[in-house]
């Protein structure tokens, strides 16, 4: 986008509402409107370029058709996968999952297998369980059909206690479908910090004390070993405490914590040829118990057990356990979206079909099909479907020009979906004259303070834009003022000329942004992706690109701000696997980061009465109309 010397020379004040050909105005074109749902057996598949998590699915139902004459049913479940889905392979049509065991004479059943599945956020996957009454025939062969239901993984995860509940289709009763992340998906992200020590060490050279270090090995399941560390040598020592190292626990360990995976070889450093001091193996169970004091590794050899060299212990051992993606939606943390877009004159007449905010009835433009492609997937997690919309750039009818104004001009920038923010997109349209320059930062901080008022929710920002912004400074300083609030911040660049060179660095993925007070951003909440790219692509592929990192921002806002979910009953049944759950340990001190200060509440700051956002609408009866927040 041009800077402000160009928007200023471009500012025409031309309105959208005066344009031929636009009756009723654009808004018009929104209202009462839905645009069609993209076909899936058109679409390609994209595989997520994320790290996914797999998920055991696990089934019970309520209340079944009973089909048996002289008996009850006897109940089982086949699982299908539809191939519009992200993890399913392309094509159409269905994936076979597996099928459960049969439950006889059961109304109630409570399947003992599980599936277990990949789980992409950013995609939409959509999964058929169909429940049969086993008469020895086969599904296709004649077994009387209980129903079917149908669910989307996002609706498992963003339920509480991970558990959907749904009524069957063409069917009586319900099936219940629990969501639980597998051991070795739930903690790859898990860190423990370990400082390895000795004491009563073996004396290894004629004229002096022991010169020992030590290698860490990962015992593979081939037989072979890998090297994890090698420590420092601490001279002339018999009583050796090495500098502390940090390691993920998934390299330590597989899903069994109390395997033996770790193998520790000491060695005493000499001029020529270094002397074996012993070796033990362990499992990460092992170190947990002896950072807690409750035993000691004793290092030997297998051809001289009886030989000693001392005793190894842990003078520190933290954990610092993650919470996964996964496990914050289903302890309780709700997502929100935000809308802002891009009302400055370099969008160009919306009158002409040049302009980026022409309204064509038959084809959508950049911005609204941006809206829909990321709204879509964000829409599964926001359980309320309010969202705070917003416009900036543009004049006003009270001729100022605003760069943070409500979409709706109502005192509350709430509205009620996607389809609620095209429409108030519409209406803004044709009230708004389209001005400049293009400011994020305002965007920025009203994000900052709505996402803090909120406890227990995430609030996703999504900006939409034509080009460069013109407050490059002060929207790099209120996004590092931001970086421990619940926020990321997804911009999509709209447009094919236009010149996208410092959304880049606002990105932050190859240097931390640092503001003007020389204040370092602590994780990277901001993602970028220019439209362009994805111009002729289907819808998803768009919001795969879009929404990769954001399961990853999650859980880096969630360390860094102390963020702890409450404590909620998982509800699985016969079978689940839980969690990995390391032995108690006293004397391990988990990391913690003091939560921040809450952010003061949204407030105008053009001198009217300050007014908190409340959800839902509306607003207070105290508050008094204000358009936007400047």
């Amino acid at each position: 986008m041009p800077g402000p010397i160009s928007d200023a020379r471009f500012i025409s004040d031309f309105s959208p509402a005066r344009a031929v050909g636009f009756s009723g105005g654009p808004h018009a074109y929104f209202s009462g409107r839905r645009f069609p749902q993209r076909q899936g057996s058109s679409e390609q598949i994209v595989m997520s370029r994320s790290e996914c998590s797999r998920l055991q699915l696990f089934f019970r139902a309520e209340g079944l058709a009973d089909t048996d004459t002289f008996s009850k049913s006897d109940p089982y479940l086949v699982l299908y996968e539809r191939r519009n889905s992200a993890s399913s392979g392309a094509g159409g049509g269905r994936m076979l999952i597996g099928r459960t065991e049969i439950i006889n004479n059961n109304l109630n059943p409570r399947w003992t297998t599980s599936f277990t599945v990949p789980f992409h956020f950013e995609s939409r996957q959509i999964f058929d369980a169909e429940l049969y009454d086993d008469d020895g025939k086969g599904p296709g062969g004649g077994d009387d059909a209980l129903g079917v239901v149908s669910f989307q993984l996002a609706h498992v995860v963003g339920s509480a206690a991970a558990t959907l509940k749904q009524r069957v289709t063409n069917g009586k009763g319900s099936l219940f479908v629990t969501g639980v992340e597998t051991s070795e998906s739930a903690n790859r992200r898990d860190t423990i910090r370990l400082q390895f020590a000795g004491r009563d060490l073996r004396k290894m050279d004629t004229f002096g004390l022991s010169d020992p270090y030590f290698r860490l090995f990962r015992l593979q399941p081939n037989g072979t070993k890998t090297q994890l560390h090698l420590s420092n040598v601490i001279d002339k020592t018999l009583t050796p405490i090495w500098q502390p190292v940090e390691f993920k626990v998934r390299d330590l360990c597989g899903a069994d914590p109390a395997a033996l995976t770790l193998r520790f070889e000491m060695f005493d450093k000499d001029f020529f040829s270094d002397d074996s001091m012993g070796w033990f193996e362990c499992s990460f169970n092992d170190l947990l118990e002896v950072g807690a004091g409750r035993k000691t590794f004793d290092p030997r050899k297998p051809h001289k057990p009886d030989n000693r060299y001392g005793v190894i212990y842990l003078a520190k051992c933290e954990l610092r356990q993650v919470p996964s993606f996964t496990q914050l939606l289903a302890t309780g943390l709700q997502m929100n979206v935000m809308v802002s877009i891009d009302f400055t004159g370099s969008n160009g007449d919306p009158r002409m079909p040049t302009s980026l905010h022409y309204m064509n009835p038959m084809s959508p433009n950049q911005y609204v099909r941006a809206i829909m492609s990321v709204g879509d997937i964000l829409m599964e997690y926001d359980t309320d479907k309010q969202i705070p919309a917003f416009g900036f750039g543009a004049r006003l009818p009270d001729g100022n020009v605003n760069m943070c104004f409500h979409l709706n001009f109502e005192q509350n920038p709430y509205v009620q979906g996607i389809q609620g923010v095209l429409d108030s997109y519409g209406r803004a349209l044709a009230t708004v004259m389209l001005s400049g320059p293009t400011n994020f930062s305002p965007t920025v901080t009203t994000a900052n303070r709505l996402s803090r008022s909120s406890p227990g929710v995430y609030t996703v920002l999504l900006i939409l834009t034509d080009g460069d912004i013109t407050d490059m400074q002060a929207t790099i300083d209120a996004i590092c003022d931001a970086d421990d609030a619940p926020l990321s911040i997804i911009i999509v660049g709209v447009g094919n000329g236009c010149d996208f060179a410092l959304m880049n660095q606002l990105d932050g993925d190859t240097e931390p942004l640092r503001s003007s007070r020389g204040k370092p951003c602590r994780r990277d909440l901001v993602q970028f992706v220019p439209f362009r790219d994805f111009a002729m692509a289907p819808p998803m592929m768009l919001a795969a690109a879009v929404l990769e990192e954001l399961p990853n921002q999650v859980v880096d806002w969630a360390l860094l701000s102390g963020y702890r979910p409450p404590v909620v009953s998982t509800g699985v049944q016969l079978g689940a696997a839980a969690p990995m759950q390391p032995l108690p340990q006293p004397a391990i001190v988990p990391y913690t980061v003091a939560p921040p200060s809450c952010g003061a509440p949204l407030s105008h700051d053009n001198g009217a009465p300050s007014c908190e956002l409340q959800r839902p609408l509306p607003p207070p009866p105290s508050c008094q109309p204000q358009p936007g927040c400047t």
